[in-house]
């Protein structure tokens, strides 16, 4: 793909916050067995580099996905494997479901603030059993009023144990 100097700009600012921000402290964070994802985020958020391609109306750059590529390439000289992890299922798992199919009031209470790097979102879609096949997912909601009741299991979920909320795959 050719990059346009917009494009260019953003990896450049990434792997500015990697080399100073993220890979200074990965060994530290890998013997600790977590890292910081709320002030990661804060920090990456602030720089508007969690929502390249979410709509601007909800504090997201409104680029095409190509910007969000981008960025992933520069994610990729991370010292690790966990914080890239963490930072893909921020900007390409659990937000691009709401920014597409969620209510305003959603998108308000959840996708602005994972933008800007305020909250950190989680994953849940892998089952005891399914494995991530979403066809043999087990888990359901039903309407009770104005909520839904879920029911079932998930495991694997990538950023819960920092996650301020999460997209969760059920039947209904």
């Amino acid at each position: 793909m050719q990059y346009t100097h917009e494009h260019l700009a953003i990896q450049k600012t990434m792997r500015r916050f990697i080399d100073e921000e993220i890979n200074p402290h990965v060994d530290e964070w890998e013997a600790a067995e977590a890292f910081p994802a709320h002030q990661v985020f804060k920090r990456m958020g602030a720089l508007g580099l969690l929502g390249l391609n979410k709509p601007e109306a909800y504090g997201g750059g409104g680029l095409d996905y190509s910007y969000a590529m981008a960025l992933a390439e520069a994610v990729g000289h991370v010292n690790c494997g966990g914080v890239p992890m963490a930072i893909g299922v921020q900007t390409d798992m659990c937000t691009p479901a709401l920014a597409r199919f969620g209510s305003d009031a959603l998108k308000r209470e959840f996708l602005a603030p994972a933008i800007a790097g305020e909250t950190v979102g989680c994953i849940g879609v892998s089952e005891p059993g399914a494995g991530s096949d979403v066809a043999g997912l087990k888990s359901h909601a039903r309407k009770d009023g104005d909520d839904y009741l879920i029911s079932g299991q998930k495991m694997w979920i990538t950023n819960s144990l920092q996650a301020d909320w999460m997209c969760m795959l059920v039947n209904t």
